[in-house]
């Protein structure tokens, strides 16, 4: 096999209905690469047949502790920091930040960008939302919309990442979660 542990996983995730932010990949990547070198120790090849197992087990693996519910649930003084740094990154990027149009969580509303996509009948632009009980979400900002998971660590620096990811989103340089796509 050519592709390195990384690109399997990123090729992997890349068909599931989540987002995930490079760190969560590289992560994955990391342990897949273990798991590919125990298990050629034990005789098993590391063919893509062979392989695809281990590339699912790496990918879902790191993905659940970056999406799952914080224990126990997490405190407005904890989700602060993550939305302040949200915001910040946002703001940097040139990203122009607003009110949620609705409640639910602790978030960051990101208004649509020049020459950028938009969603819904009123061309708004997503919102990104952490709760006291999960972690990262994006959805359109209205009120009646899909949600995906961002998995992506629940720290300031998780936040950046998750900033980088929108923002791409909403220029039109990463796949538009929204759209209709093939599972």
């Amino acid at each position: 096999m050519t592709d390195s542990p990384r690109d399997r996983v990123a090729t992997y995730l890349a068909r599931q209905r989540a987002l995930y932010v490079p760190s969560v990949i590289t992560e994955a990547g990391e342990l897949l690469a273990d798991l590919l070198a125990v298990a050629e120790r034990h005789g098993v090849p590391p063919t893509a047949e062979a392989a695809g197992w281990l590339v699912t087990a790496a990918a879902e693996s790191v993905s659940e502790r970056h999406g799952r519910r914080p224990e126990p649930e997490r405190t407005a003084a904890q989700a602060r920091p993550l939305i302040d740094a949200l915001t910040s990154e946002c703001v940097r990027r040139g990203l122009t930040t607003a009110p949620a149009r609705h409640g639910g969580g602790w978030d960051v509303a990101v208004e649509p960008v020049p020459g950028g996509r938009t969603w819904g009948p009123a061309r708004t632009g997503l919102v990104v939302r952490i709760y006291a009980d999960a972690d990262w979400h994006v959805m359109v900002d209205q009120r009646r919309t899909r949600t995906f998971t961002i998995y992506a660590p629940a720290t300031p620096a998780g936040a950046i990442e998750v900033a980088a990811l929108l923002d791409d989103i909403m220029r039109g340089h990463a796949t538009n979660p929204f759209a209709d796509r093939p599972i």
